[in-house]
Formats: C-alpha cells, sequence, structure tokens
C-alpha cells in the first residue's frame, strides 16, 4: 500500500506527520517495512508499505483477521511489481466492505488455480472481487506499458467478465482500441 492509501483508509482525518509517525511505530515494532520505489514518471518515487514478517505472523493467526498463509506476502516485490499493485489496490478502496471481503489479487489466484504447477493456462487478473451484485468483476491494471498484443491477450482471457480497468488518465483510449471494455478507473501521473 502506498502511503496515500494507509493514510486515506485508516486515518484520514490526521496530518500527515501522525501517519507518517504511526507507520513509524509499526515498523519499530516489526509489523511493517516500508520501502521507497520509483513511480512511472521519471524522477519521481512512492513511498510504499508492506507486511513485516510480525505483521503476517498476526495477520495469518489467531489473533488477527486469520488470513491464509499462503496467499499473504511479506516480500512487495519489485519496483515496477509495486507500482502495478498500488494502482490496482485503489479499486480495492472505492468497494463497499463486502465486496473487500472478496477481494484477492492475483498472485494469490494463481496459487489458488495451480498457475506455477501448470494447472491452469488461463490469464489471471491482477485482482478480482464479487460485486454487491453476486457478479465476479476483474481488475487489470495498465501503468502505461502494454503493447497492443498484451491488451488483446487480456480482453480475450477476460471474455465474458466484467472488467476494471486501472490505467493513467488517456490510457483509457489506447486500452479500449484494443478491445478493453468495462469500467475504467484513472489516475494522473
Amino acid at each position: 500500500m502506498s502511503f496515500a492509501q494507509v493514510k486515506n483508509a485508516y486515518w484520514p482525518a490526521a496530518k500527515e506527520r501522525t501517519c507518517d509517525d504511526r507507520l513509524k511505530q509499526l515498523q519499530k515494532a516489526g509489523y511493517i517495512a516500508e520501502h521507497t520505489v520509483n513511480a512511472e514518471k521519471p524522477g519521481t518515487f512512492m513511498k510504499v508499505y508492506s507486511l513485516d514478517t510480525k505483521g503476517k505472523r498476526w495477520a495469518t493467526g489467531p489473533e488477527g483477521p486469520g488470513l491464509d498463509r499462503s496467499i499473504v506476502f511479506t516480500h512487495p516485490g519489485k519496483s515496477n511489481e509495486i507500482v502495478h499493485q498500488v494502482r490496482t489496490n485503489e479499486v480495492y478502496f472505492t468497494l463497499s466492505d463486502s465486496e473487500k471481503a472478496t477481494w484477492r489479487i492475483g498472485d494469490a489466484m494463481e496459487i489458488e488455480r495451480g498457475v506455477f504447477e501448470g494447472g491452469s493456462d488461463s490469464i489471471i487478473p491482477d485482482a478480482c472481487y464479487v460485486s454487491d451484485a453476486g457478479e465476479e468483476v476483474f481488475v487489470e491494471t495498465d501503468c502505461g506499458k502494454y503493447t497492443p498484443t498484451q491488451i488483446r491477450e487480456k480482453v480475450d482471457g477476460f471474455a465474458g467478465k466484467r472488467t476494471v480497468w486501472v490505467c493513467p488518465a488517456g490510457r483509457e483510449q489506447t486500452l479500449a482500441r484494443y478491445g478493453a471494455t468495462g469500467e475504467f478507473m484513472t489516475y494522473v501521473v
């Protein structure tokens, strides 16, 4: 999660310094780790947070929400993957509580479907959730780097699924040109 996502989700009325102090306390206690990664725009950076070992133990233990250990990750991934996931997470924060409860990231879906063991050749979205209407919704993020071929592959792989496409403002026209339909959530870089 980015600093802005943490602040807006958990301490929206607090000043940035207060949020930063609270996050530093969680880091010192071993629950989270802070990372600074390159953002999409050259020369810009994004501060992000991931669970640390103690945080994962809490999240998967009886005193926490009891999440499945196999799908709770402590390693944040490569810089471009982190930015991609942060942008994908923007959709999560717009969902109802019941929709949030069904949210699954692509890595977890790959584990569930046995992709790494050759169990599935389907195209896995960056995330998905079940809408309040009971429909599975795919979430796919293009930080502006997908080629026309990649866009078409995603579109074909998601056929018949409602899809929310997350992309930089202006990029939605490119996605639509190569077949993307559904909802477009844009952001400014």
